[in-house]
């Protein structure tokens, strides 16, 4: 597009509670709400826009626009905050409100909200006017917005914001697509950084008559935070013309709570859902593709960009501060919870799980780049604390829980009804990253429980340094006090505090030794996921509870018995610089 650097034309705009019905106008506004460009019953694509600017704001005033034209790419795909300049719009008046219509000679501009970004419209025309008063007047507009919550949020919504049965527009990049009923439903596996508190239901496109499209490069740097969503009748054509790779915009997407008679929901503190498109296209329902070029992709392409990023800038991380080899294996034992004897084969029968042998090493695991925040405040998932009518339980309840359980499993697999076990061998030689369903017997478990502080760490998501936690033969020398909480010290962060007063978190790491018929594997479980394995128990609840202290320790004694349970746990793959590792997830000690 070029702009006209002849003599141009001086265009007079209004404000938009100067407008009158019958009367074609000039405005600038910033949109209120968008629904996307759709076919109507004619050959025409239509969209509603309603814009508001400073003078036209006031109890939920607006004006409602339905812009029209014969290709959908010369209609603007508009979301909420973006800033419009709509030339020669026929203003109208319908049941009593004034409402703007395109007509002959209309043509549009559109600018992202943030006050960074370059003023360089988009436009429906290669030929556009665009003066210095323009610029100032979208200049305005970016300030005004700014100073508005209800402006800005919306353009910021991201997985992790989602809660069971809302409604929510995402922007997010495709990994693959899978037919998954002919006609009738569709699949599409998509990112966008983040994931939801809430498990997500994942659909079986293992299958082997089912045709899968995906860009494995793109799951390979999504891995866990890739999400299934599923889209249904109208969208089921949509659907089939996206690839792997484009960008898309999910409008109305339902975050609906999963029920199936499979499912354990009063195991977990947060309901499974599943993503949806329903049927129809109200409230602008539906699956939109978008152009790469497109700036309301700004957020979402920074995002994805920085959970890239990470594992490389964490390679050369380690790479340059590994001075010798002693050095890196001290690394990589932080960084997996797991020795480099303990890789994805075992010539031995039994394996050394000793791995904390440094009490100030620094924390580097994959798992920390999947926590990515949105732009919003980092939501750390909270767990209640067990009452203590359900935690003071006598030495004999307990003894009756182990032994009940020992007659199925010690563990149980939370919501995922749908994975079949498989064999440790097969998980071993399988493609990484992946998720699987085992079912093992425990030979060993490290570190050896016998007070709190030797299965738990202190850990800094800022800067993720990990050491051990102080207690009489472990004096903090190099630890601030940061506050005192029932009884319990936490501590400012050494690497941190140098810059900002960083607070280390209690967490939870521990690896266990797992055997079937077919081999053996070491799984390593830490942070939420240990405090889900261990029924919501957090560590500093064990510093400063026996009761629930006792109880991990008893269930812990259980598991490892030469004659204990059966134990079945989720596990996932994923690569180190030493190999491939396994963590335990989506499991619950009982």
């Amino acid at each position: 597009m070029t702009e006209k650097s002849t003599k141009t034309t001086e265009y007079k705009y209004l404000k938009l509670n100067e407008l009158q019905a019958n009367t074609t106008v000039n405005v600038y506004g910033v949109v209120k709400f968008a629904r996307p460009p759709t076919k109507t019953r004619g050959s025409d694509f239509s969209m509603v826009l309603s814009i508001i600017d400073p003078s036209l704001h006031e109890n939920d005033q607006k004006l409602k626009c339905l812009l029209f034209h014969r290709e959908k790419d010369k209609l603007p795909f508009l979301d909420v905050g973006k800033i419009v300049r709509l030339h020669r719009l026929k203003i109208t008046q319908f049941h009593g409100d004034l409402q703007g219509q395109s007509g002959p000679g209309f043509s549009w501009l559109a600018f992202d909200e943030d006050r960074e970004s370059p003023t360089r419209p988009v436009s429906s025309s290669s030929n556009f006017t665009f003066t210095e008063a323009d610029i100032n007047r979208v200049k305005e507009l970016r300030e005004w917005v700014a100073s508005r919550d209800d402006l800005q949020q919306p353009n910021k919504t991201c997985f992790a914001d989602m809660v069971p049965q809302q409604y929510y527009d995402v922007y997010c990049q495709v990994l693959a697509t899978c037919v998954l009923e002919e006609n009738v439903g569709f699949l599409l596996r998509v990112w966008d950084g983040t994931k939801p508190m809430n498990l997500v239901r994942e659909f079986d496109i293992s299958a082997a008559d089912l045709v899968v499209d995906k860009r494995q490069d793109l799951l390979d740097v999504a891995g866990n935070l890739a999400l299934d969503v599923a889209l249904y009748d109208d969208h089921y054509t949509t659907g089939k013309n996206i690839k792997p790779g484009q960008y898309i915009k999910l409008n109305n997407l339902h975050a609906a709570k999963f029920h199936s008679a499979d499912t354990r929901p009063e195991l977990s503190e947060f309901p499974m859902i599943e993503l949806v498109i329903h049927r129809g296209t109200a409230y602008g329902r539906g699956v939109h593709l978008i152009n790469n070029d497109f700036v309301g992709l700004k957020t979402l392409k920074e995002r994805l960009e920085k959970v890239s990023e990470e594992p490389r800038r964490r390679t050369a991380e380690i790479t340059s501060t590994s001075s010798n080899e002693e050095e890196f294996r001290v690394l990589e034992h932080s960084r997996n919870c797991a020795s480099p004897e303990s890789d994805i084969s075992f010539s031995q029968p039994s394996v050394d799980l000793s791995c904390y042998n440094s009490s100030k090493e620094r924390f580097t695991s994959q798992e920390v780049e999947m926590e990515v925040s949105c732009d919003l405040p980092s939501q750390s998932q909270s767990h209640k604390s067990r009452p203590h009518e359900e935690t003071d339980q006598s030495d004999s309840q307990m003894s009756q829980t182990i032994a009940r359980c020992m007659l199925q499993t010690s563990t149980v697999v939370l919501n995922h009804p749908h994975v079949q076990c498989t064999k440790i061998k097969d998980v071993l030689t399988h493609k990484v990253p992946y998720k699987f369903r085992i079912l093992a017997r425990v030979l060993e478990y490290f570190p050896r429980f016998s007070q709190p502080s030797d299965i738990c760490k202190l850990y800094c998501t800022e800067c993720d340094y990990l050491c051990d936690v102080p207690n009489n033969k472990n004096i903090a020398k190099d630890l601030k006090i940061s506050r005192n909480s029932r009884h319990i010290n936490h501590y400012f962060c050494p690497e941190c505090s140098k810059d900002s007063q960083c607070e280390m978190e209690y967490i939870f790491m521990m690896r266990f030794l797992l055997s079937d018929s077919t081999g053996e594997l070491v799984a390593n479980v830490w942070r939420r996921d240990a405090v889900t394995f261990f029924q919501d128990i957090t560590p500093v609840e064990m510093f400063t509870e026996s009761v629930l202290c006792n109880l991990v320790k008893k269930g812990l004694g259980a598991i490892s018995t030469p004659s204990g349970p059966w134990f079945e746990c989720c596990v996932k793959s994923y690569r180190t610089l030493g190999g491939v590792r396994y963590q335990i997830f989506d499991t619950c000690l009982v």
